[in-house]
């Protein structure tokens, strides 16, 4: 069954807000990025490369300027927090990365503030971070905790739990804050409006072409070695990010949640994009590990490595939940170290020894040399 792919064509100029904000407060350059893409990349795509970058770095160093890098709001909700990735305004928007809803700014504040409602109401919801999220996924064993108590579980310094604390009991007060600077970034973004519009059109044209002549299958198998026509066949939306223009996202996997996947594509990659042979940052390298670390991950791959199972076999296996399967394999998939095929209409998982094995040369050369 085909899977129907929508490519989203609007500007999204709070998200792209965030992110280049994110950039600034951080000091992580478009000059930088270009320097670091063309050492790594073929000459066949240095062209593009400084094109696109060359672009946004003018955007960037404008924005800066009208930025008070002074204003302690732009530190809170703008420094990295726990990984590279992560900062709470992010935290704080992040139910807007895995929705498409569209409305008003009233709109969107009120589904931000039901969202945090509902991790901080429901406790059954265990927390944790991944390399761009905050995530929720319900307790293996079906225990409940208190509010407090999972927030206090997580995995980061206690000034860091003592600030997520007070973001989510305080949502509201908190995005009134950050939509007065989003606002204000917003306007300034705008006057560069032909520009972001010229780099949005051409990514997304090309997206819009490919889905003319393959399908979504096709491009996950690309993207994740999962086999074609394995994948749950949900309406697909495809973002296009200018900002965020070096990273690719996949928000979907699990079949017990959602009625539709989202895969947000930054504007530098095409359909070649592959994990397990893109260059793994150290942060990357240290999420991976944790994966690996992790009980249930490490038993599932184990159980694997030289056998393809389907989602209850190997739910039965391990005494866990078809549901804590499919959460655990959607955190595989992205990092690259299951391959996925369907055969008798079931989905069946195999681990990836060729991206393994590569996550954990590149630790070694990495923790080892000169």
């Amino acid at each position: 069954m085909s899977i129907e792919c929508t490519v989203i064509k609007e500007i999204d100029y709070y998200t792209e807000s965030i992110e280049l904000l994110f950039r600034i407060v951080n000091k992580n350059s478009y000059q930088n990025l270009k320097i670091d893409l063309l050492k790594r990349k073929d000459e066949e795509k240095h062209a593009k490369i400084c094109y696109q970058l060359d672009k946004l770095f003018l955007i960037q160093e404008d924005i800066e300027k009208h930025t008070d890098m002074n204003n302690p709001d732009i530190k809170f909700y703008f420094t990295k927090f726990i990984s590279d990735h992560i900062c709470m305004a992010k935290i704080l928007y992040q139910c807007m990365r895995h929705s498409i809803l569209s409305g008003s700014k009233n709109d969107i504040k009120s589904y931000i503030e039901q969202s945090f409602d509902s991790i901080k109401n429901d406790n059954t919801l265990e927390l944790s971070f991944d390399d761009v999220d905050l995530k929720t996924s319900v307790y293996e064993n079906g225990q409940k905790v208190s509010f407090t108590d999972r927030i206090g579980s997580l995995e980061c310094e206690p000034a860091q739990k003592w600030q997520l604390l007070e973001l989510i009991e305080h949502s509201g007060r908190h995005l009134d804050n950050l939509y007065e600077i989003l606002d204000q970034t917003v306007a300034a973004l705008k006057k560069h409006e032909e520009t972001l519009v010229e780099l949005k059109e051409a990514a997304t044209e090309y997206w819009v072409e490919y889905f003319e002549q393959h399908n979504f299958h096709k491009l996950m198998n690309s993207f994740y070695n999962i086999s074609e026509d394995s994948y749950p066949s949900k309406p697909t939306f495809i973002r296009t990010q200018i900002m965020c223009c070096n990273r690719v996202i996949f928000y979907g996997n699990d079949e017990n949640m959602g009625d539709y996947h989202i895969l947000d594509v930054g504007i530098l990659f095409d359909c070649n994009y592959q994990v397990t042979k893109r260059q793994l940052t150290n942060q990357e390298l240290s999420n991976g590990l944790k994966l690996l670390s992790d009980p249930s991950k490490f038993e599932i791959l184990r159980f694997i490595r030289n056998q393809k199972a389907y989602g209850q076999e190997i739910a039965s296996e391990l005494k866990l939940t078809t549901a804590t399967i499919s959460h655990h394999m959607n955190t595989l998939m992205k990092m690259g170290l299951i391959n996925i095929e369907k055969s008798d209409n079931r989905v069946y998982y195999q681990m990836n020894k060729e991206a393994v094995n590569y996550l954990l040369e590149v630790t070694k050369n990495k923790l080892l040399e000169e």
